[in-house]
């Protein structure tokens, strides 16, 4: 929504254009068309759900400060949802290695994991009553970003360095001596694959924490008493 882009464009117009205010900005105005959209989607006509939307923004000055009052219990209850999309898609990604020595164990581990998540999850929900939704905690903003830049940044470093490891163990010979790869069958063949894409499966890791931010700004308590949608 163009008026929306230029509204939230106006608001950050006094800050400087530091990465952090950039991706602020794009935080600030997804979660303001993801209003509107709610609002719109409840019966509510265009113009005066961006006009709500937009009266239910905190102000910018107490965005761009530090620390945020936030309610907590919806705030870690999203980021568990994540969390277990996330462990089922990777553990419904890794159900074919198990045939795979070590693909038994890490699906298996995986599965475990998503039970956890689930577990905590149904406990939050069962105890999320009016009264406990509302309970809110300080969040530190700058640090949200910067756990998911270093987030990004190691999980970068972790894929690079098992890439040259794989190569090296299964090829660091060839190369060295520059003769050609062979491969003995399918199952080496399967076997070198899975090695070089298992480390993919990680970057679910810095996706998760790549929310946090976000969501932060979703149940900032703001100025009033209301949860932004």
């Amino acid at each position: 929504m163009e008026s929306l882009q230029h509204y939230v464009d106006q608001l950050f117009q006094k800050y400087k254009g530091s990465k952090q205010i950039e991706e602020l900005k794009w935080e600030v105005l997804s979660n303001l068309e993801a209003k509107v959209a709610d609002l719109v989607a409840d019966g509510l006509p265009l113009d005066e759900a961006m006009k709500k939307a937009k009266a239910n923004l905190p102000s910018i000055d107490s965005i761009v400060g530090e620390r945020r009052k936030v309610y907590i219990v919806p705030f870690v209850q999203e980021l568990l949802q994540l969390g277990l999309l996330y462990g089922l898609i990777a553990w419904i990604v890794t159900m074919p290695l198990r045939i795979w020595g070590m693909g038994i164990y890490l699906s298996y581990s995986l599965f475990a994991i998503c039970i956890l998540i689930g577990i905590v999850y149904l406990i939050l929900l069962g105890i999320n009553r009016p009264d406990s939704s509302h309970h809110l905690t300080s969040m530190n903003v700058r640090f949200a970003f910067l756990l998911r830049k270093t987030g990004w940044m190691l999980w970068a470093l972790y894929f690079v360095g098992t890439f040259i490891f794989t190569t090296a163990l299964y090829f660091g010979s060839n190369l060295w001596f520059s003769t050609p790869v062979k491969l003995t069958g399918p199952y080496q063949f399967a076997t070198i694959t899975v090695t070089y894409a298992l480390p993919l499966l990680s970057i679910l890791i810095p996706l998760w924490l790549h929310a946090i931010p976000r969501l932060i700004l979703k149940y900032d308590a703001g100025e009033g008493d209301v949860i932004a949608k």
